[in-house]
């Protein structure tokens, strides 16, 4: 017995510790290698060091960045992307996902499989490109939306459904028995169940369509550009391939209202998650 409880007394701070240990060489380092490099002069960003600036650039790197990737433009075409296409996934996956759980049709079992495979499958970039061209929608955000919510789809339903599946029916057969209708039940008895499996889809789906690169670039013209297609103008070509020390500087100012988000959300995030491992 004391053998066991001497185990247990070192076995958890070494587990930590080495949790520690590798969450700092995997996430510490490289946040503070793009960090203390956007402070830099080009000379000195082109070594990536992880040492402090000798002359400090920050404000010309930053001021730079503002002007020639135009972020205040790019950010807000981020924004609306990332907005519209949660909002439409939300609210066409939501009910998709409470039906594909609780319908026992043959119609409905055949479907969800071919719904969901767009998580296996690659993006169709191009297809889509020659089609938003067809309806005259190439080239605007409209476009980078509807594809957004295409290829999302699959990923949101999928989490959505094999959690709804796992709610109990029984408060959702009480509404019914007191007259709610399928929408009042959806809203007020089975999204409140789902409100873990909602935070979870939300984080990721906010960081894959924030982070998306190919759906810009086949879609968007150059006035139309989201943040990471200013990164790519920044970083592209022989010239400019080297100047590290802007490159740093716009990937702190995209990542930014991904922080803002997270510390916005984080206790709903971190309630919703604990109340579904909970429940599980």
């Amino acid at each position: 017995m004391t053998h066991v409880t001497r185990k247990a007394w070192w076995h958890e701070p070494l587990r930590l510790s080495i949790l520690g240990i590798a969450a700092l060489l995997l996430v510490g380092v490289p946040l503070w290698l793009v960090l203390v490099n956007s402070f830099k002069t080009q000379g000195e960003a082109a070594r990536l060091g992880l040492d402090l600036p000798v002359i400090w650039n920050a404000a010309s790197n930053y001021r730079e960045v503002f002007v020639n990737s135009r972020y205040l433009l790019s950010l807000r075409n981020s924004v609306i992307v990332t907005v519209c296409s949660e909002a439409l996934l939300f609210i066409i996956c939501v009910p998709a996902a409470w039906a594909f759980a609780r319908s026992r049709s043959r119609f409905t079992k055949l479907l969800y499989p071919l719904v969901i495979i767009g998580v296996v499958l690659p993006p169709a970039v191009v297809p889509t490109a020659f089609l938003m061209r067809l309806i005259s929608l190439q080239g605007t955000l409209p476009a980078l939306i509807l594809y957004t919510v295409g290829m999302r789809m699959s990923l949101v339903v999928f989490l959505l459904t094999g959690f709804a599946r796992g709610l109990p029916r029984e408060l959702e057969e009480a509404a019914f028995v007191e007259g709610a209708s399928k929408l009042r039940t959806l809203w007020s008895v089975v999204i409140p169940m789902m409100r873990s499996v909602l935070w979870a889809a939300f984080v990721i789906v906010t960081v894959l369509i924030w982070n998306d690169f190919y759906g810009p670039l086949f879609l968007l013209s150059s006035r139309s550009a989201t943040l990471t297609m200013g990164l790519y103008s920044l970083s592209s070509g022989v010239a400019k391939a080297t100047a590290w020390n802007t490159v740093f500087a716009h990937v702190v100012l995209v990542s930014l209202p991904l922080i803002v988000v997270y510390i916005l959300a984080q206790r709903q995030i971190v309630e919703g998650v604990s109340q579904g491992a909970v429940k599980g």
